[in-house]
């Protein structure tokens, strides 16, 4: 009895194991399987229902199929992302548009020079105006007459006022060639930004030919006399303002391409510092004196030419004084005689007639 049991035992324990075997390669068999299915494709069980058309097509797709979908959707293109690389064309476009703006600039000078050799001083300017690609606007000179004392006369202390045009590329340029003038007191630099300016008149221009087209195009269409004038009216308006924005456009365009650069050139006989000296006091008033002295000397040279120029015509009018002093004298002198003769003819009239003596 205890053999069988026994022998039961061991038959019940040998099926246990072998359908546990069983069951591990089943589960290895199924595990093998799917992965041979996902290294091939997203492939579906031909014993499982048919799929709709789309899901079939989409399930076909191989891993390279499904990276290419996908870029076609999120693309990663250069393109995608200008601000990163900066070669695209919208990108180019708006850096040149920006560009353009930042362009709209109207520099100016304003220099004060002295020179002891002003024609050479002048001529070295209008070449250095020319050299550049520039011109001369404007020149006015101005200057003292100095008389000699040979009898001649110059023109000292000369001045001359330029208004001068210079390419804005060669502006700064322009003016670093200043020293070559003379002794340069004074170089005063102005930049002015005009870009709103011309923006707003450019934005006006483009909507005054938009209107100005319609308007066109209106009086092809309208028959009524009442319409058409009202339409000629305002067409003539819009030109008007659209000619007016235009010219103020050319100026602006003038002045941004030219720079005015203002140049005052004075003639001395000694330059002023630029730079404070440092003197002793003898020094100073050495100076002093000098320059006094030789001021009070140019004064009394100038008064004597000038009182001899003038000593014709000095002479002349003493004498005219004196002459007239004197027939003035004469007259009074006639007049006074005249009342004291009737004064004592007066005087004689009333005395009584004298008393012949009786005695006689």
């Amino acid at each position: 009895m205890k053999k069988t049991r026994i022998l039961a035992l061991v038959l019940a324990l040998l099926l246990t194991a072998s359908l546990a075997a069983c069951a591990a390669s089943t589960k290895s068999a199924e595990s093998v399987s799917n992965s041979a299915s996902y290294d091939g494709s997203y492939g579906y069980d031909a014993s499982a229902p048919e799929a709709p058309a789309a899901m079939q097509e989409k399930s076909t797709l191989t891993t390279a199929d499904y990276k290419q979908e996908m870029e076609e959707i999120y693309p990663e293109t250069e393109e995608s992302y200008p601000e990163e690389n900066g070669s695209t064309e919208e990108t180019t476009a708006q850096d040149a548009e920006l560009d353009s703006l930042a362009d709209k600039m109207i520099y100016s000078a304003d220099l004060s020079i002295q020179t002891t050799e002003y024609d050479a001083a002048v001529a070295a300017l209008e070449k250095a105006v020319k050299d550049f690609g520039g011109f001369v606007e404007r020149a006015n000179t101005y200057g003292d007459i100095r008389r000699n004392d040979d009898g001649t006369s110059q023109v000292v202390n000369r001045y001359a006022d330029y208004t001068v045009r210079i390419p804005a590329s060669r502006f700064s340029e322009f003016l670093t060639q200043a020293d070559g003038f003379g002794n340069v007191l004074s170089c005063n630099r102005y930049a002015e930004n005009v870009t709103s300016q011309y923006t707003d008149y450019e934005a006006r221009l483009s909507s005054l030919r938009t209107q100005e087209e319609r308007l066109l195009s209106m009086l092809e269409k309208s028959d009524d006399v009442d319409s058409l004038i009202a339409l000629e009216e305002r067409l003539a308006d819009v030109r008007y303002e659209t000619e007016s924005i235009e010219r103020n456009l050319r100026n602006l365009d003038r002045q941004i391409a030219y720079s005015t650069v203002s140049v005052g050139l004075q003639e001395v006989e000694i330059y002023t510092p630029t730079k404070p000296v440092q003197r002793t006091f003898g020094e100073k008033m050495h100076d002093a004196l000098s320059e006094g002295w030789s001021s009070f000397v140019r004064s009394l040279q100038y008064f004597l030419i000038d009182l001899t120029y003038s000593l014709p015509g000095l002479i002349l009018f003493v004498l005219i004084v004196a002459a007239a002093i004197f027939v003035i004298l004469r007259i009074r002198r006639r007049v006074k005689a005249k009342r004291a003769a009737k004064k004592a003819a007066a005087e004689a009239a009333k005395q009584p007639p004298e008393q012949p003596d009786e005695k006689n």
